[in-house]
């Protein structure tokens, strides 16, 4: 929804519905040059041969407009909206309008669903608490283990490759949850065990296809994760406290939450004062903004306490980069800062 208006979204709807309106309609005889409005034509030579034109186009007024809801009722449209955190603070407000107008009239088969955070939530019910009735959140969980394996066991095996079940531990390991991250590495794993004419996959064919995934598919997560991460120093206090954030299971994370997390890590208690100043670090630009503070909707006011991903896909990205050290399967340093410098350029 970045950079949309409802009334785009409109669009594509009626465009789906193949509708339109006729809003002029033509009519020329052949040879005489004269054209005649709203099929009226005036005179005409002998012999001239008629023919009409309509023009068509899409027409939307606005988001309570009765005869687009009840086009689109009748339809039984689910419509799918995804990254509402780009969404704008008007196209949010209209959302809110058209969410309302939609509540009206006698049920329907039609569904709008909106794929985005928890505070996603509270922004679209800011402006008018009353749609909170008609707002149901759900929360959408990791991928579990046997989720990745059958796509791991099904999808190879549809391909005739096989591979050792050490190795697709090692693969489900990785993805860290995330659908789109296992599935990216089995692609590229298959195609290069078959581009070399093997029926099996290889511990070199995954590395390659880690690879392929971060100068490809996370080319720019990647650049931020390591701007932000310590390489040197015995805490590299930077990079716990984004692994910290990122292994939470909600959005959001309190200065406690984060302090628990990398002592556990460590093995050792480390003191809310040592990860305050990194912490900061990770929200200024110097760092890629890869952190923000949590605004709360209500008073405008921001929360001190509470973090999270500005991006909210670098939370499965770095839960991938975390898991690739335990699994082995981590490329070799300078592709990865390889990564970083053509970024950066």
């Amino acid at each position: 929804v970045s950079g949309l208006t409802l009334p785009d979204v409109f669009r594509v709807m009626l465009e789906h519905m193949e509708y339109s309106v006729e809003v002029e309609r033509t009519g020329t005889w052949g040879g005489s040059g004269e054209v005649g409005f709203d099929a009226k034509v005036v005179r005409a030579k002998v012999g001239g041969q008629y023919s009409r034109a309509t023009k068509r186009q899409l027409v939307v007024t606005s988001p309570t407009d009765t005869g687009l809801i009840s086009l689109i009722q009748d339809a039984g449209l689910i419509v799918v909206m995804d990254e509402m955190h780009k969404a704008s603070p008007s196209f949010r407000k209209e959302l809110v309008d058209w969410i309302k107008a939609t509540r009206t009239g006698p049920p329907s088969k039609f569904r709008l669903v909106l794929i985005g955070t928890s505070m996603d939530a509270e922004r679209l019910v800011e402006p008018d608490p009353g749609i909170d009735r008609y707002v149901k959140e759900m929360s959408v969980d990791l991928m579990s283990h046997d989720e990745a394996r059958f796509i791991i066991d099904v999808g190879f095996s549809r391909l005739g490759l096989s591979i050792e079940n050490d190795l697709a531990e090692r693969l489900v390991a990785s993805a860290a949850g995330a659908p789109t991250i296992v599935q990216s590495l089995c692609l590229d794993a298959a195609e290069s065990a078959t581009n070399d004419g093997r029926g099996s996959i290889s511990e070199d064919d995954c590395r390659t296809a880690v690879r392929n995934y971060l100068n490809d598919h996370g080319r720019r997560l990647a650049g931020h994760y390591l701007r932000a991460i310590e390489t040197t120093g015995p805490k590299r206090y930077r990079r716990q406290i984004l692994h910290a954030i990122a292994s939470l299971n909600g959005d959001y994370a309190t200065m406690d939450s984060i302090r628990t997390a990398v002592s556990q890590t460590l093995g050792e208690e480390v003191p809310s004062t040592s990860l305050s100043g990194p912490l900061r670090a990770l929200k200024d630009q110097e760092y890629g903004h890869i952190l923000q503070d949590v605004e709360r909707v209500i008073s405008g006011n921001r929360i001190h306490n509470l973090t999270t991903f500005t991006d909210p896909m670098m939370k499965s990205f770095v839960r991938f980069m975390g898991k690739l050290d335990e699994t082995n399967l981590m490329p070799a340093p300078p592709e990865l800062e390889d990564v970083s410098h053509e970024l950066e350029q």
